[in-house]
């Protein structure tokens, strides 16, 4: 789960490297696999290829909102399964609810496939 000043990964290939959880969108304090979320980038991935700032798509410092597609927290399934994450990992939505980038590192959960998102679940990797 996610609650607000929580460091999280973004998993997708944007830019961004780390983000800082500002705000749940829709819930009351904790976000699960699917939920949207408000995060500020922290820090970004330095490219020497990107020399000129208006190329990237996401920049130091900006506040995004983005969708949960790992936790740390345990996730019961059917039949007492549990399922961990190694970290907690976002990807940054674009407009009309969108990813912004085109591929997303590692794998997601079966649950962002029959979410609101199903389209990261498909850029995934993988869906376990």
């Amino acid at each position: 789960m996610l609650f607000v000043q929580t460091i999280v990964r973004i998993a997708d290939n944007s830019g961004g490297h780390f983000g800082l959880c500002l705000r749940i969108i829709g819930q009351n304090y904790r976000a699960a696999i699917g939920d949207a979320v408000v995060i500020s980038i922290k820090s970004i991935i330095l490219n020497r290829k990107i020399t000129h700032q208006k190329k990237r798509k996401v920049l130091k410092g900006t506040v995004r909102r983005a969708i949960v597609i790992r936790n740390s927290f345990q996730k019961r399934r059917a039949f007492n399964i549990f399922i961990k994450g190694s970290s907690n990992a976002v990807a940054i939505l674009g407009n009309w609810g969108l990813p912004l980038a085109n591929r997303i590192y590692g794998p997601s959960y079966y649950e962002l496939k029959i979410s609101k998102y199903p389209k990261f679940a498909t850029i995934s990797e993988g869906a376990i």
